[in-house]
C-alpha cells in the first residue's frame, strides 16, 4: 500500500477528465430528455469513446457503434431466454465467447471490450420489452456521437505540442545514452528505447490528425524531420552498440564532443585502428544531428 507521501497531490485534473465527465453528464441529461431509461449504456460509450485525440475519437466510429450495438442487442435476446436463474452465468459467459470470437474473425479486437462490457450491462438489465431494448441501442449510439462531439469543439487536444515535448525527452535520452557509450563501460538503452517507442505513437497520432475534420494546424514537415533524424541516430546507436569495447575519442573530435556534452573525457577507450575510426564517425554524426534537432524543437516553446 502506497504511503501519502507518495502519491502525486500536485497532479493536475486534466483537459480529458473534464471532457469525458462533461460527456457522460450532457448524455445523461439527454437520456433523461428523450425518455431512453438507459444510463448505463448512454454512459459507458461516452466513457469509452473519448480518447486523446480527434483522430482517435473519430477512428472507427462506424465500427465503435456496430460492435456496441452488437454487444446491446445480443444481450437484450439472451436475457428474453427463459431459463432458470442458476444457469444464467453460464448463459452470460457463452455471450462472451460469442461476441470475442466474433470480434475476432473480423478483426475487431480493439472493441471487444466495449461490446462485452455493454453485452453484460444489457443482459443483466432484465426486461422483455423490445421498446426497452431499441432504447438501449439509441442510448449506446447517443452517448457515442456525444463524447465525439464534444471531443472535437472543446478544446481539441493540441497533438504537435505533446509530441515537441516528448521529442525533446528522447533527445535528452540519446544524449545520456551517448555519455554512457563514451565514458562507461556498460550501458542501457532501456529508457531511450521506451521514450523513442511513445514518440512514434504520438508522430502516428500526429500523422493521422491530418485525416480529421477542423483538426489543428500542425508543422506536420518539422515533425517528419524530426522523425527522420531519430531513426538516423538509433540504427547509429545500434551499430556502437555492436562494437563490444568502448571507443577512443580522437583527439580532432574530443573538444566538440566534450563541449556539447558538457564532459570531461579523463580515461580513454580501449578501442582502435578501423573500427575506432567508425565509431567516433558515428559519434560525431549523432551530435551533428542531436545539435540540428535541438535548434528545430527550440522553435517552438511548448514545456
Amino acid at each position: 500500500m502506497k504511503k501519502i507521501k507518495d502519491l502525486n497531490l500536485k497532479k493536475r485534473i486534466g483537459m480529458r477528465t473534464v471532457k469525458t465527465s462533461l460527456a457522460v453528464t450532457v448524455s445523461l441529461y439527454l437520456s433523461m430528455f428523450f425518455n431512453l431509461n438507459t444510463p448505463i449504456f448512454t454512459a459507458i460509450a461516452a466513457i469509452t469513446t473519448m480518447k486523446a485525440s480527434i483522430s482517435e475519437s473519430f477512428a472507427d466510429v462506424r465500427k465503435r457503434i456496430f460492435t456496441a450495438i452488437f454487444g446491446v442487442m445480443l444481450g437484450y435476446i439472451f436475457s428474453t431466454i427463459p431459463i432458470e436463474q442458476i444457469y444464467s452465468p453460464l448463459l452470460a459467459g457463452l455471450g462472451i465467447i460469442i461476441i470475442i470470437y466474433s470480434l475476432q474473425i473480423f478483426n475487431m479486437k480493439s472493441m471487444i471490450s466495449l461490446s462485452c462490457i455493454v453485452f453484460i450491462a444489457s443482459y443483466t438489465t432484465k426486461s422483455g420489452s423490445l421498446n426497452y431494448g431499441i432504447n438501449r441501442v439509441l442510448g449506446t449510439f447517443l452517448g457515442i456521437v456525444v463524447s465525439v462531439v464534444i471531443n472535437f469543439l472543446i478544446s481539441m487536444p493540441n497533438i504537435f505540442e505533446s509530441f515537441i515535448i516528448e521529442a525533446k525527452e528522447v533527445s535528452e535520452n540519446f544524449k545520456k545514452l551517448l555519455v554512457q557509450f563514451i565514458v562507461a563501460e556498460k550501458h542501457s538503452m532501456d529508457s531511450m528505447e521506451k521514450s523513442y517507442a511513445k514518440l512514434l505513437k504520438t508522430y502516428n497520432t500526429l500523422i493521422s490528425e491530418q485525416k480529421t475534420p477542423g483538426h489543428v494546424e500542425q508543422d506536420f514537415v518539422s515533425a517528419k524531420e524530426i522523425i527522420n533524424t531519430f531513426e538516423d541516430i538509433n540504427r547509429r546507436f545500434q551499430i556502437l552498440k555492436s562494437v563490444e569495447y568502448r571507443p577512443q575519442v580522437l583527439n580532432a573530435n574530443k573538444k566538440t564532443i566534450e563541449n556539447y556534452l558538457h564532459l570531461k573525457i579523463l580515461q580513454p577507450g580501449n578501442l582502435e585502428g578501423d573500427l575506432n575510426s567508425i565509431c567516433n564517425f558515428h559519434i560525431m554524426e549523432i551530435i551533428a544531428q542531436l545539435s540540428a534537432v535541438d535548434k528545430l524543437i527550440g522553435e517552438y516553446d511548448y514545456e
